[in-house]
């Protein structure tokens, strides 16, 4: 019985294996503020980088919106800086305005194709527009143009868990194992793949790697693995008695 309420239990204990993403409000419009407009008939000419850190300080504040505006100061200088791109389009996202978020990731890509961080982003994005193959489609070419990355991996495994295709998302979370032994979001994601395709002994074994990483929804799961702890322990039992009379 405790087994098959996992279903629901996953929907809730997603936090070990949930995507690298933003919270969003709404599909909103932001237009460019009158401070840039004013700036740019003025002529003044800040240096780029400054403008870009001080938007990185303003977005960590908390104020998007400023970020946005300085962000937008550094493109009108170097209209080929993809990091402004990439940072404003992280905070549009944050505030919802999905298609000019989207079209700054592209823009960002266009200008740095080995951009990582863009496309991990923009499949995130993709995700929330409800473009789940465009999704897929950004992760695995970020997966060939770019090094290892944990995000990456558990973002494509989850992806492919939320469509339905265990097998696959079974091997995305397996091959980021395989680079990163001591995430706990994989082992974790891994484990609620292996409990839908009916392999129990897999999932409970993910998820006790998982909790001893650190992931407290996993220590929450381990009570559903109870049966199969137990079953553990005998058998041990079961091999060690069989040894000592072989002795």
């Amino acid at each position: 019985m405790k087994w098959s309420m996992l279903s629901f239990m996953g929907v809730l204990l997603l936090s070990c294996q949930g995507k690298t993403s933003s919270e969003t409000h709404g599909d909103k419009q932001v237009s460019v503020p009158d401070t840039v407009l004013a700036y740019k008939e003025s002529g003044e000419k800040p240096d780029k980088f400054e403008l870009k850190i001080r938007g990185n300080k303003k977005t960590k504040q908390g104020n998007l919106t400023g970020g946005i505006e300085d962000y937008t100061m550094a493109i009108l200088i170097d209209t080929l800086y993809d990091t402004a791109y990439f940072n404003r389009a992280n905070n549009l996202m944050k505030l919802g305005a999905n298609n000019e978020a989207l079209a700054d990731y592209n823009k960002s890509i266009r200008i740095n194709p080995h951009f990582l961080e863009a496309y991990i982003n923009r499949g995130v994005l993709k995700s929330k527009m409800g473009d789940y193959n465009g999704e897929l489609s950004d992760y695995r070419l970020a997966i060939k143009i770019g090094k290892p990355n944990a995000d990456l991996y558990n973002n494509l495994g989850r992806a492919l868990y939320d469509l339905e295709r265990f097998k696959e998302s079974a091997e995305a979370y397996g091959e980021g194992i395989k680079h990163f032994p001591k995430d706990y979001r994989l082992y974790y994601g891994r484990g609620l793949v292996r409990q839908r395709t009916g392999d129990k002994r897999g999932a409970c074994e993910d998820w006790m790697k998982s909790s001893e990483l650190g992931c407290v929804q996993a220590n929450i799961l381990l009570p559903l693995c109870d049966e199969y702890m137990k079953e553990r322990t005998d058998s041990l039992k079961r091999q060690n008695e069989g040894k000592e009379q072989s002795e």
